[in-house]
């Protein structure tokens, strides 16, 4: 005879119920489709008509439209492809605008002026609590004196994710501006942007609170045109928690590649910084470090860059050092900087920049204590020993494949748990 367990099988009807129960709410979501010979012939016709979770597939076209949305988690795509939808603003205003708080993906569109005087995407900011995903846009043209291609300011963006990816910004005035962060993962990444040249990509307040903000800016290519100026290519304040920065490449004729300030300004600890696989060519200072390590226990590693033909490579304004503060730059190639290979202000403070490449075998050239060498000029107060004698190459990587342990999703698994209980065994 078989054992009944009226608790077991009550545990696995709820566990059933509450799958398809979820699984019924999501497919209450619509589609809503823009284009010739469609219901909705203006893109913002449908996000009128469209309800929270909705998604918004545009067809190939030219829209000459403001958009307002006002709706929370509306998905806007450019369904044929990338760039293939363009939206160009009617008036004088935000081709693009989000309302506070809401949570949005714009995923693939052209996004143009409709004047002189309007930011290609502006989000209200707000405690946002859902995720924001802005991929595959093409947003140019936004060469205003105030305007920007992307302009968000939180307060704050919580427990969830923001993501800034695969985009191209070109011939504006400014691209990427966001602030306001808390217990969020940032991620700005993998985007083009060229001839942007006040402030192509500004960061700010990194997790204001310390509740434990993951940010990574990767892999960006910043680039000006020969011939125009600009200020700061990548320039990011208020650096708390685990940021990462790495696989970015700047060139061109800024005042400053990567500016980071206030590093842990906000007293939260651990602050941990890392700077890696960058590569800033051309500019007036590559990586210009202001007020470095407030919190306890920062660390900032500074390693396996590039900083090659600016006037000072890394510049160094002011260090606080806490208790357990660890500033290391290690095995970057500081090579052809006309003034400067590393300069360090701080009169007393020395900084370890030992085991990095200068450009000679000789090591760098300081006229006390190597008058010899050959390589980029060091200021003061740098330890340079144990330079390198080669450049450092890509295979001399130690840092380990960047693989996870492949953990699955605790949601994943809890679709087998009604499998699980029917194929035990009873004892």
């Amino acid at each position: 005879m078989g054992n009944h367990h009226p608790g077991k099988m009550a545990l696995l009807f709820l566990l059933v119920f509450g799958l398809l129960v979820a699984y019924a709410g999501v497919s209450t979501a619509a589609t809503l489709t823009v284009g010739p010979g469609q219901a909705y012939t203006t893109i913002q016709s449908a996000i009128n008509a469209a309800s929270a979770g909705d998604t918004i597939n545009v067809k190939t076209g030219f829209y000459n439209e403001d958009l307002v949305i006002s709706k929370n988690n509306l998905a806007l795509k450019s369904i044929d492809g990338p760039g293939l939808a363009e939206i160009q603003g009617a008036a004088l205003a935000d081709v693009v605008s989000i309302g506070s708080g809401l949570g949005v993906t714009i995923d693939g569109f052209r996004i143009l002026p409709g004047g002189s005087a309007n930011t290609g995407i502006y989000f209200e900011g707000g405690a946002t609590t859902d995720p924001v995903t802005i991929i595959n846009n093409v947003i140019e043209d936004f060469n205003d004196s105030m305007a920007w291609c992307f302009y968000a300011m939180w307060g704050y963006l919580e427990n969830t994710d923001f993501r800034f990816s695969k985009n191209t910004l070109r011939n504006s005035t400014r691209g990427i501006y966001v602030w306001g962060f808390k217990n969020s993962t940032i991620e700005v990444s993998s985007n083009i942007l060229e001839d942007c040249d006040e402030y192509p990509v500004m960061v700010e307040y990194l997790d204001y609170e310390g509740d434990g903000t993951d940010a990574r800016i990767n892999d960006n290519r910043v680039t000006l045109s020969a011939g125009k100026e600009g200020d700061t290519a990548i320039s990011m304040t208020h650096l708390e928690n685990t940021t990462e920065i790495s696989g970015n490449y700047i060139e061109g004729d800024f005042q400053t590649g990567m500016y980071l300030e206030y590093i842990g300004a906000d007293g939260q600890a651990p602050a941990i910084v890392n700077i890696e696989k960058n590569e800033i060519r051309g500019t007036g200072i590559g990586l210009h470090f202001r007020d470095m390590a407030y919190a306890l226990s920062t660390e900032v590693t500074v390693r396996y860059n590039t900083i090659e033909n600016n006037e000072y490579g890394i510049y160094v304004h002011d260090l606080t050092y806490w208790p357990n503060t660890i500033v290391k730059f290690r095995d970057n190639n500081i090579v052809g900087n006309s003034l400067y290979g590393f300069y360090n202000l701080m009169d007393g403070s020395w900084l370890d920049a030992q085991e990095n490449w200068w450009g000679e075998d000789t090591g760098p050239y300081h006229p006390t204590t190597n008058p010899g060498g050959s390589g980029n000029e060091v200021s003061n107060y740098v330890d340079y020993g144990n330079w390198r004698t080669t450049a450092w190459e890509e295979e001399d990587d130690d840092s380990g494949s960047g693989c996870s342990a492949g953990i699955l999703d605790p949601l994943f698994l809890l679709l087998f748990a009604p499998m699980g209980l029917l194929l035990r065994k009873n004892r």
